[in-house]
This record gives C-alpha cells, structure tokens and sequence, in this order.
C-alpha cells in the first residue's frame, strides 16, 4: 500500500556477453522524489524534525524534505506557486490564500497562549492602543483575525490603530522606535519581559480560534496518496514518540534549529493527538471543530473585504487521513 513509485534499472551486458532475459529481470524499487514541505519555528511544528531524525518517515515508506523558513509568509507564496508540495500554516492564512484544491490532512496544534501581542510598558489595557502603531504580519496573516476580536471586545476597530506590516520574528527588534506594540509568538513571546515589554494579551484570551494545520497541493493528494497518508502517520508516532521522550526530542530539535534545549517549550500551544484530529474534522459546532473555526475566520476576512468569494471548506479539509483512510479514498 506504501510502496513508492518504481523505476526500471538499465540491464548490464557482463563481461562475457551473456544476454540476460528481460523478462527475468523484476523492477527493483527506487525512492521516489521527496515530498517538499515547508515549515516555520513553531512548537507545534516540531514533530517534523522528530519524523526526520528518528526515521518515522523512513519506516513509513515515505521520502520527505522539510524545508524550514525563515520567513513564515514566504511558505504560502512557495506553496501558491507550487514551489512545495506541503506547508505547515494556520488555518486563517491557507483559507485566506484558497490555493485551487489543496487538501489540508491534519491539524498540528491550536495556539493557547503561545502567541499574542507584545507591548511597551506605557500600554496598559486594550483600550491604550488607540492611535498606537502595532505590528502585525501583513494583510495576509491571522493575527490580525485575532487583534481585531480583541479589540471589538473593549469597544474598538482595526481602524483606531495604525497596523504596521512587521513580521513576528523582528516584532521585538523593532519595538519601540518603529512600533509600540506587535503580535509574535514562541520562542519570542517569552523574551519579551526580558527586554522591558509586556505582553498584553495572548491566544489564551480567545481558545479554539487559532488552529495550525498541515495541507497538501491537491494534484499531490490525488496522485501521491499512499505517500501523504504515510506522512501522516509518522507525523502521529513523531508526535507520540516525543511527548514520551522529551529531552531526547528535545536535543534533537534544538540542534536541527539551532535553538537550546532548553528553550525547547509547548506551554501554550495545545498539541493535536489523532484523536484529537478526528473530533476537528467532524462538523460539530464547537470550538474543536475546523468546520466552525474555519467558517468563523472565512466570515472575518470576507466581512472586512479581504476576500469576495468564501472557499469551500467541505473541499478543502479531508478527514480520510486522520482515520488512516487516506490511500484508500478514491
């Protein structure tokens, strides 16, 4: 079911011109081309480099490149274009871009704190970032979903601000001389206090709404089935296997990103089992369903006129792979 796509090795005259029957010779397997998946440093994204390292990917009968990014929006313009067959993302950004027929096949966590805005010490409550200059991550990006819920929450718009386009990685290397506030996350949300900041608010204040998932180009869903299920699977047995042995994980993700150990963390960031994936991909109305986060944050960036035409989220989110029926859909 697994096996991967095979090519025919060019028989060999031996030295003593002995013809050797074609029709002796069985195909013998070659690896196929590695599936291309981008990711970003992101707690909920870790498994990947556990699946590579310990041979998850490898023992599912799977080839994969991880190709790690250090700039989070440059992966949906790679994936827009085709650049890569998969991409680690959330759900806000991959619905917002509606690359034609991709697939998302999992859901990798749900930020619950590990993401939010930081600001400098004058800031006090929502209500002070009025007139103040905040980085966000483009028009593209969630955290302007979640800025602007926040805000309608203490009687505000995005329009009392002035959002600037600051990438979270440089949010705090930007404060304050060019912007008093940004949205960041892990690992850069925890340094903010020690640089003189604080962090006003986080993805804790608003559970459920901002899901990261994995999704797929759809020729490469249709035509590399067996492959993508594999991915999945030992996605789920990384994902195991590290929860069970973290400093051993841990060690290894740090030197594969050139972090420290110990600055390797999950706290707020709520990691997806397959069980978990299952109840997400049902259609039930509650904050653990993609249907209902998706169609929450596919109404936002429609109603602030981001976006005129809603993408089709029974086409888009493919539960076969979490039930381990993915090569077998038709």
């Amino acid at each position: 079911m697994r096996k991967l796509l095979s090519y025919f090795l060019v028989l060999i005259l031996t030295a003593t011109v002995v013809l050797i029957p074609a029709c002796s010779q069985a195909p013998q397997p070659v690896q196929s081309k590695p599936l291309r998946v981008g990711w970003f440093l992101w707690p909920g994204w870790y498994p990947i480099v556990i699946a590579k390292e310990k041979g998850f990917f490898d023992k599912h009968g799977v080839q994969v490149e991880p190709i790690l990014y250090s700039s989070y929006t440059d992966i949906f313009s790679d994936f827009a274009a085709s650049k890569i067959d998969a991409a680690h993302g959330g759900l806000y950004e991959l619905l917002k871009i509606n690359v034609p027929d991709m697939k998302v096949v999992l859901a990798t966590d749900n930020s619950d704190g590990a993401e939010g805005v930081v600001v400098t010490s004058d800031i006090v409550t929502p209500e002070d970032l009025a007139g103040k200059r905040i980085g966000i991550q483009g028009a593209l990006s969630g955290s302007e979903f979640i800025i602007t819920t926040l805000l309608r929450r203490h009687g505000l718009s995005r329009n009392d601000l002035i959002l600037v386009d600051v990438g979270p990685e440089i949010v705090l290397d930007t404060m304050p001389e060019q912007i008093q506030g940004g949205y960041t996350w892990e690992p850069y949300l925890s340094k903010a206090e020690a640089k003189g900041y604080k962090v006003l608010f986080t993805t804790a204040d608003t559970p459920g709404m901002v899901p990261d998932v994995i999704v797929f180009q759809g020729a490469v869903a249709k035509k590399r089935r067996p492959e993508v299920q594999a991915f999945v699977d030992a996605w789920f047995e990384a994902q195991e296997y590290w929860m069970a042995n973290r400093e051993e994980c841990d060690a290894i993700i740090a030197k594969a990103t050139g972090q420290r150990a110990e600055d390797i963390s999950i706290e707020g960031c709520r990691i997806l089992s397959r069980s978990d994936n299952q109840k997400a991909f049902t259609k039930e109305d509650e904050r653990t369903s993609l249907f209902d986060t998706g169609a929450k944050q596919v109404d936002f960036f429609i109603s602030v006129g981001d976006v005129f035409t809603a993408p089709d989220l029974n086409k888009i989110l493919d539960p076969s792979y979490v039930q381990g029926m993915g090569a077998d859909v038709k």
